[in-house]
């Protein structure tokens, strides 16, 4: 579903995306310091485990960052910015200066997803 965002909107909206896009890369930090900190705890078996783990790790939050992020076009930036806000990288205050429109979409699309 295609809906025109306003100029100023699309500055709104840019500001959540690198606020979301900010936050899943801090998420996949914080994901490869704790396989640092166990690694040097010794909670692997040896080296090789701890690495695929790290490798695994920042392969799967990159397909995530680059599944959502990735040739992100202005038709899907609403969506996306409701996709961010579901899992908590946004709250209400990061969309209140949308119109009421704006935010009324917003606010549909959250609820139907």
């Amino acid at each position: 579903m295609y809906y025109e965002l306003s100029k100023r909107e699309k500055k709104i909206a840019k500001a959540c995306i690198d606020k979301g896009l900010d936050a899943e890369f801090q998420d996949g930090l914080k994901k490869i310091e704790t396989i640092i900190h166990d690694w040097r705890a010794g909670k692997f078996a040896g080296n090789s485990e701890a690495y695929h783990q790290l490798y695994q790790t920042l392969a799967k939050q990159d397909k995530k960052i680059s599944n959502r992020y990735d040739s992100l076009t202005g038709s899907r930036w609403l969506i996306t910015v409701v996709a961010i806000l579901l899992d908590g990288y946004l709250s209400e205050d990061d969309i209140k200066d949308f119109s009421e429109e704006t935010k009324s979409r917003i606010r549909f699309l959250r609820d139907e997803l």
